[in-house]
């Protein structure tokens, strides 16, 4: 089994290759959240993920093409995305509607363990971008109380002092939370597989990871996980999405 100490390669589509290997997942007892105990090896086959969230111009393309879905819950001159929100993270989306739209481009949702290995590292770094404590130049997050029409958001890829430093993803921490595949359960790092885990076989409530542009400090952390209600459309989640490297969208 590879160590994933390599360089990642960008893809031609705006992914970013994760390459093959172990990582330790979750927090050390007495550190963290009490879900995201015990800390656990897991080893992932390499996999792509997006270097930036979706944007409303993205999903403006997908609207295009599938009439029978709606634009979000703000942002938005009819079905086209206001100038605005073009390079913004879209946001609004339950976690059907993103698997749908990762479905569309030839993706899907990136596991739980798939997002946190982006956002540590293959060295487990407690941010995205390194052990400094998160600051307003790496992260939007810590703001109130208006989405502003999503001008509160900043533009995906504009603060380069939070990408992850091997593979240059960016708005890991902040901005927009993002849904992933799994089911969530407060225990289920218990019985984690250790190879490719794709979470509990059913739940109530799907894993959001990465924290918001209204969250404090503690959800930028690479470990943090919690679940919400799929059903709704926050105003603080959007969507990231991933590819299998073999190009199955599972």
């Amino acid at each position: 089994m590879g160590s994933g100490l390599a360089l990642a390669q960008e893809s031609d589509n705006g992914m970013v290759l994760i390459p093959a290997g172990e990582f330790w997942m979750g927090s050390p007892d007495g550190a963290g959240q009490k879900d995201e105990n015990p800390r656990h090896k897991v080893y992932l086959d390499a996999y792509y993920i997006d270097r930036l969230e979706t944007t409303g111009k993205d999903f403006e393309e997908y609207l295009a093409a599938n009439p029978d879905q709606h634009p979000t819950i703000t942002g938005w001159d009819g079905r086209h995305v206001v100038p605005d929100m073009a390079r913004r993270p879209v946001f609004g989306l339950t976690w059907m509607r993103c698997r749908d739209y990762c479905s569309w481009r030839g993706k899907r949702l990136p596991t739980e363990a798939e997002w946190e290995r982006a956002a540590a590292g293959p060295n487990n770094r407690p941010y995205p971008w390194g052990n400094e404590p998160p600051g307003p130049e790496r992260a939007n997050f810590g703001k109130c109380c208006f989405v502003m029409a999503g001008r509160i958001f900043a533009e995906v890829g504009s603060l380069t002092a939070g990408k992850t430093p091997e593979e240059g993803v960016y708005d890991l921490a902040g901005n927009a939370a993002e849904w992933v595949f799994d089911w969530y359960e407060k225990d289920y790092y218990r019985r984690s597989e250790y190879e490719n885990p794709r979470g509990p076989e059913k739940g109530k409530y799907h894993v959001i990871r990465g924290g918001a542009w209204n969250s404090d400090a503690n959800y930028m952390r690479s470990a943090d996980r919690y679940g919400y209600d799929d059903a709704h459309d926050f105003y603080g989640v959007g969507c990231r999405c991933a590819k299998s490297v073999s190009g199955e969208a599972k």
